[in-house]
């Protein structure tokens, strides 16, 4: 039986996947596309843009209270939120608004508008949590060269991919209202947003995320090829081809035929 802190997790997760889902904040592989090309060069069964719950302004609002209440129940003591320069900040703001805490914006650049960072303990609050190159690039470095430090973070939906043992790594703690894990995907099933085919792509492709690339790959070559020779996703090909090293040589000689 789940204890109280998994019942949350549990309850939290359910209710946002399905404002997720009602506003379509996913997009999965079908006939015309077989997969999905990542920022990180990886290739995957779907894409989620988590703003669009903001297209229902009550689904928004449950994102945001869910938000703070997981922060309120599991985070611990930090001393302000902070949010990266975009999207974070539809979540970061409202969650700082709701607690009564200073709100950090961070740029890219290095510039910061807000709350005052030296001494201070941040948790950082972002919409998405994919490779976590931002965090560990932008804004945890950005934090501490300003004399602050940044205890955790916290996004609204989790990909469960490379970022999460990053930032791991790096000491941030993490937590998520809403994680694409299998759950996530029998919540998928059970509400009819996927169907039983797609539910087994979609674990399988979580069990053995290279497998299921390299056989989506090699399974449709006129799709990469046409991807790769197209002018605005050749950069994309070619870090596509990076990340899949082992059947790298195969992707090289497809984007060779006629």
């Amino acid at each position: 039986m789940p204890n109280m802190k998994e019942s949350l997790a549990i309850a939290l997760q359910e209710e946002n996947l399905r404002n997720l889902l009602a506003t379509g904040a996913f997009q999965f592989v079908d006939e015309r596309i077989p997969w999905f090309p990542y920022t990180s060069g990886q290739v995957g069964p779907y894409y989620v843009q988590s703003t669009t719950i903001e297209k229902d302004g009550r689904a928004y609002a449950t994102a945001i209270e869910s938000l703070v209440r997981l922060i309120r129940e599991q985070a611990g003591a930090f001393d302000a939120i902070s949010g990266g320069e975009t999207r974070d900040w539809d979540f970061s703001n409202p969650v700082a608004v709701a607690l009564q805490k200073p709100h950090l914006k961070i740029y890219k650049d290095g510039k910061t508008l807000g709350a005052d960072v030296a001494g201070r303990t941040f948790l950082h609050v972002a919409d998405l949590n994919n490779e976590g190159s931002s965090v560990r690039d932008y804004w945890k470095p950005i934090i501490e060269k300003a004399g602050g430090r940044m205890v955790g973070l916290v996004s609204f939906v989790d990909r469960l991919e490379d970022g999460f043992e990053l930032l791991k790594g790096l000491g941030v703690r993490l937590w998520s209202v809403a994680p694409l894990d299998a759950r996530a995907w029998g919540i998928a099933r059970a509400s009819g947003h996927v169907s039983e085919t797609l539910y087994a792509e979609l674990v399988a492709r979580q069990n053995n995320s290279d497998a299921w690339a390299e056989r989506a790959l090699l399974k449709y070559p006129d799709y990469f090829r046409k991807f790769y020779r197209n002018p605005q996703t050749r950069a994309k090909a070619d870090k596509i081809m990076s990340a899949y090293q082992r059947i790298r040589a195969d992707l090289e000689r497809i984007v060779k035929l006629p």
